[in-house]
């Protein structure tokens, strides 16, 4: 038996913003526009025509929220994952999704990640099933990396 095995992990903070409000249709997925990204010196996330990538042999969790000003109250609204050959991701592959009704015109979508990819990996957050506005000053999407 041995004890005080461990690892020590450097944290890395990333944060993916919009510059901009966005307008969303209805039941077509549509990509959320982030194209601000910040983080700690030495982080392994890109982003490239709004496409997320992570790098291989890192430990991400990760978390945002996508605000909406739904035209109308009635439209459910989803955030999902979905790969680059824009096939949704699921729960199995470390990918949750928002699913909560709202029941007012302006509401937010809490999406998490927690994956440690082989290789690096990359992933679109997409909104579909109400229209309206993505709002910029309430969107974003926040990672810490652990490597």
């Amino acid at each position: 038996m041995s004890f005080k095995n461990f690892r020590t992990y450097t944290a890395r903070f990333i944060q993916l913003t919009m510059s901009s409000n966005q307008s969303i249709t209805g039941t077509s997925a549509t990509t959320v526009e982030f194209n601000t990204i910040v983080g700690d010196t030495g982080h392994g996330v890109s982003l490239s025509s709004n496409l997320i990538t992570l790098s291989a042999g890192r430990h991400y969790w990760g978390f945002g929220a996508i605000a909406i000003d739904r035209d109308s109250v009635t439209a459910t609204h989803f955030t999902e994952f979905y790969n680059s050959s824009n096939v949704e991701l699921t729960e199995s592959a470390g990918y949750f999704s928002s699913v909560l009704p709202g029941n007012s015109d302006f509401d937010s979508r809490v999406i998490q990640i927690s994956v440690s990819p082989t290789s690096s990996t990359s992933f679109y957050i997409k909104s579909r099933s109400a229209a309206g506005n993505i709002e910029s000053d309430a969107t974003h999407f926040i990672l810490i990396e652990m490597s």
